[in-house]
């Protein structure tokens, strides 16, 4: 969702712990709040990445403020973390800090978020597909811009590298196994330990990252690949035959594969 030129956010006016990932271009004015108990001021320029759970309040605004949010729902969000599991989680890093922007850089970034809206407004099958990459494009742009501005990449923790060798691990294997002692194995962790790590990291479980990536596979090869059908899609994704995927695939999608593609 796009709320562009906003010069009040009401919702905002007492403490309030975000759900969704909210992006702030502000163009005008300033704004002081409170995130996570922290005073933080906006100004001119000044661009936000806000993940959820945070907790803002506003304390005031001058009466020129004036911002553009782009807010991500939780689900669109997680998407965008199963097709892009090296890059996006490389950009969420960056969450919770405030980045001035050149006039020139604002503009091109308010162009995006335009494009977006444009975008989400369209009653078509693949709004979604072209919503990610415009947001791929997006995310590497002002990745871009923030180096442009003389700010390096941070720098990860031991327990965010621990979860990019996981996913790296994953995604190169997991036609061959979709189970979790496999991949703490694989990282010489316990399975407990490396489940713990992984869901404090992520926000879920193991299981539920290794079925989440497995699944956004599944409906991409069914909407983009009808020259295959559901036994060479399994063969692809590494099930032992058809019927274990489809049982695999109406667990996690609540419907079957050809029920999924019928509706495309």
């Amino acid at each position: 969702m796009i709320f562009d030129s906003i010069n009040r956010v009401p919702i905002y006016e007492k403490a309030y712990a975000s759900p969704f990932f909210v992006l702030w271009l502000n163009h005008r004015g300033c704004l002081k709040n409170l995130f996570d108990k922290q005073q933080k001021e906006f100004h001119r320029h000044d661009f936000v990445m806000m993940s959820p759970g945070h907790v803002m309040e506003i304390q005031e605004y001058s009466d020129d403020y004036l911002v553009s949010l782009l807010v991500i729902l939780p689900s669109f969000l997680q998407n965008l973390r199963y097709l892009y599991p090296f890059y996006f989680e490389h950009v969420e890093h960056r969450y919770n800090s405030i980045f001035h922007l050149s006039e020139e850089q604002c503009e091109s970034v308010q162009g995006l978020f335009l494009m977006l809206q444009a975008i989400n407004q369209l009653n078509h099958p693949e709004r979604d597909e072209l919503l990610v990459k415009q947001i791929e494009i997006g995310t590497h742009l002002i990745e871009i811009y923030l180096q442009e501005n003389g700010l390096s990449a941070p720098e990860l923790t031991p327990a965010q590298q621990l979860v990019n060798r996981f996913k790296n691990a994953f995604v190169n294997h997991f036609q061959e196994s979709r189970e979790v002692q496999y991949y703490a194995n694989l990282l010489c962790l316990s399975p407990k330990y490396f489940g713990s790590i992984i869901k404090k990291q992520t926000g879920i479980s193991a299981n539920e990252w290794i079925s989440g990536y497995v699944i956004v596979q599944a409906k991409s090869l069914l909407r983009h690949s009808k020259d295959l059908n559901i036994q060479q899609i399994s063969q692809q994704l590494g099930f032992s035959d058809p019927a274990a995927f489809t049982r695999f695939f109406k667990t996690n999608a609540g419907m079957s594969p050809k029920e999924y593609r019928a509706q495309q």
